[in-house]
């Protein structure tokens, strides 16, 4: 499967933030989806004007995004949880 790429030739990141948005909707049930595209954009926003790097801005979006869901509360749906 071929994905679209940015310029670079690496994968779109707005294609690679909208699947970070569905993970984290999956991960996160009872968050808001808008909410989480929106935590989601601004982080890698601004993590994105503090990098020299871009290659691992995604990831780091992800994880950024992750705690500060789990810091607000958020109830963590787990890969093979029944619940």
């Amino acid at each position: 499967m071929t994905e679209p790429s940015a310029s670079s030739g690496l994968v779109d990141p707005e294609i690679a933030l909208q699947r970070q948005v569905e993970t984290l909707k999956q991960r996160f049930p009872d968050a808001d989806e808008s909410e989480i595209s929106v935590l989601v954009h601004e982080t890698h926003q601004r993590l994105k004007d503090r990098a020299s790097i871009d290659s691992h801005l995604v990831a780091l979006t992800e994880k950024q995004v992750t705690e500060e869901l789990h810091s607000a509360g958020g109830t963590v749906h787990i890969r093979g949880d029944k619940a």
